[in-house]
């Protein structure tokens, strides 16, 4: 079992896929710059979110200019990567494999920046 295994299985699951080493990849939301990583160690699996935060708080903003709900975008983007989360878990569970979530960092990383977004329009 390998990354690539993973990877395609989660392509079949309709994400966008990125081999960034041969023992990791990425699974990038569609439409912000933020994404899941998952990395093996062995039998076990870290999963962690990433982002670039200078660039989320540009999206997030012209987002919140375009007169969007930014909070239920930033909502729907979280739950896409813990949905593909869920499926990687899975996956690696019935090949033996240990999933290690340290999706938590990430998340209160990406509120952050929203919050940096909204105190900006509330100025």
């Amino acid at each position: 079992m390998s990354s690539r295994e993973l990877a395609e299985y989660l392509k079949s699951q309709g994400y966008g896929i990125t081999l960034t080493g041969s023992q990791s990849l990425v699974i990038e939301h569609p439409s912000l710059p933020i994404y899941l990583h998952l990395e093996f160690k062995g039998n076990l699996v870290y999963v962690s979110i990433g982002l670039n935060r200078d660039e989320l708080r540009e999206v997030l903003g012209e987002i919140r200019e375009s007169g969007e709900d930014v909070e239920e975008v930033v909502e729907d983007a979280l739950s896409y990567l813990n949905n593909a989360s869920l499926k990687a878990r899975k996956w690696l569970e019935e090949r033996g494999y240990t999933a290690v979530f340290k999706i938590r960092e990430g998340s209160i990383e990406i509120y952050e920046v929203l919050e940096e977004v909204l105190e900006e329009a509330a100025e």
